[in-house]
């Protein structure tokens, strides 16, 4: 008979970092009114999603966007690849894995130019607002929300996971209004594989942990009092503590963190070791459909001494470390067996990149580029997207101005937009909109006029990216 494995405290501690945090938080209660436009099809084209955060914002004019000016480095080896798209050889080694199948929307506009506001924009699809900030979820708790009634017996993992949040500069948002259960978890993928991966079989549990546990359980069945102190939050504890359990004792939890010599030494750094993680997870097919992954480090805010090879960070650093781990997710991706018959885990999952704004046409006084909101890229590649290299959106020869948004709408797509089509892809209706909310404003999961601004925003996915 298999030995059950049971949780340490450090274990239990790791999960609930987000999940407890929103079963403390004041909930009223989940909206029950929703409406949405009759006119929207999601297109369903994707099964899993991996979105990747590259904070602290790529500079486009030498990567995905390049342009030759007068600060273009001599050394960056510009190879055509095809069409209106050139990368750097010596930024991009790998390229040749990935960008002739990827979609770039170059004409994408930020409202922000702070990184904590855009982090909290591209971690939520929306800009923050105080006034309504406690009750707004991650766009991850809204794909966990809808893609709910899809889970199966046999799911044991979150449908929405993070990988490097919990030291990113915004933390892990939660679920907002949305029940506890659909927060999802967070694991630092530094220490993800030491904290779960070297478990042995027979390994003993943490006795104080189950004990405490197991006495707070029985008394909540059988105090009044108890009840009373835990209030409405009971159930939201006990659901935390079940699926702790459950999800530790599922041999594909285990196996997620099994990864060889060989693999570590492909992806090399911490961001790849993100990548691993976010690969093992799909791979497990325990539940998990969205995996949101961060490097909390801010290796892209390189305001200063871009190109400086003899500075620890610069450009050639941070581009070559994620284009390696990149490069190698794609390949792998391509390579691993989808659910259906016949498909690649890369033809079932979209895969996005995207920072939180662009930086600066020009080279600053200390030879770095600042933050910059007219213009910048980002890319989409698998789960639906078109398989021959696309430019969508057009900028001019310094990336300063937007020339062409290449899209069916006048004014340039944002960080909403790029969310909704996340959620069309994976079936989900963009459209919908809640209105009973806590404080009683409207939430839609793609709004077209924010609380407090003065421009109006196209809620449309960018249906371009699949056609």
């Amino acid at each position: 008979m298999r030995r059950k494995y049971k949780p340490t405290r450090r274990d239990v501690l790791k999960f609930g970092a987000m999940a407890m945090a929103a079963a403390a938080a004041d909930q009223i209660g989940w909206p029950t009114i929703a409406s949405a436009s009759p006119q929207a099809v999601p297109r369903g084209t994707a099964r899993n999603c991996i979105f990747i955060e590259l904070p602290g914002a790529i500079s486009p004019m030498e990567c995905w966007d390049l342009k030759e000016t007068r600060e273009t480095p001599k050394d960056l080896d510009i190879e055509h690849v095809v069409g209106d798209l050139y990368m750097s050889k010596t930024l991009f080694p790998n390229y040749a894995d990935w960008a002739p199948r990827t979609t770039f929307v170059r004409s994408m506009r930020a409202p922000e130019l702070a990184h904590f506001t855009g982090q909290y924009h591209t971690q939520t699809g929306r800009s923050l607002n105080a006034a309504v900030a406690k009750e707004i979820p991650a766009f991850g708790s809204v794909v966990a929300a809808e893609l709910d009634h899809e889970r199966r017996d046999k799911d044991a993992f979150p449908t929405y996971m993070s990988l490097g949040l919990g030291k990113a500069r915004v933390g892990a948002i939660g679920a907002g209004f949305f029940p506890p259960q659909f927060t999802g978890i967070d694991l630092d993928p530094n220490s993800a594989f030491d904290s779960f991966g070297n478990s042995k079989p027979g390994e003993t549990a943490d006795q104080s942990l189950v004990d405490r546990y197991d006495a707070l359980m029985k008394l909540s069945e059988v105090s009044p009092a108890v009840r009373a102190s835990l209030g409405d939050k009971a159930s939201d504890y006990r659901a935390f503590y079940e699926n702790a359990y459950r999800i530790l004792d599922d041999a594909r939890w285990k196996k997620v963190f099994e990864v060889s010599e060989e693999d570590l030494a492909r992806y090399a750094n911490g961001f790849g070791k993100g990548c691993i993680l976010a690969r093992n997870i799909i791979a497990a097919d325990a539940g998990t459909r969205l995996v949101y992954v961060i490097d909390g480090r801010q290796p892209w805010d390189h305001h200063s001494f871009i190109f400086d090879r003899t500075k620890r960070s610069n450009h050639y650093v941070t581009c070559l470390a994620w284009d390696n781990a990149f490069s190698n997710l794609i390949k792998d991706l391509d390579s691993m067996p989808g659910v259906e018959p016949g498909k690649t885990l890369l033809d079932e999952t979209l895969v996005v990149a995207a920072s939180e704004f662009g930086r600066m046409p020009y080279m600053n006084n200390v030879e770095g580029r600042d933050h910059y909101g007219e213009t910048f890229t980002t890319l989409f590649i698998g789960g639906g997207v078109k398989k021959e290299n696309q430019i969508i959106g057009a900028t001019n020869e310094d990336c300063s101005k937007c020339i062409d948004p290449g899209w069916k709408h006048s004014e340039q797509p944002a960080m909403d937009n790029v969310i909704g089509t996340v959620y069309s892809a994976l079936g989900i209706d963009w459209t919908k909109r809640y209105e009973n909310t806590p404080s009683g404003r409207a939430y839609a999961y793609v709004q077209t006029a924010p609380i407090g601004g003065g421009e109006m925003l196209s809620s449309d996915a960018i249906d371009e990216i699949f056609v």
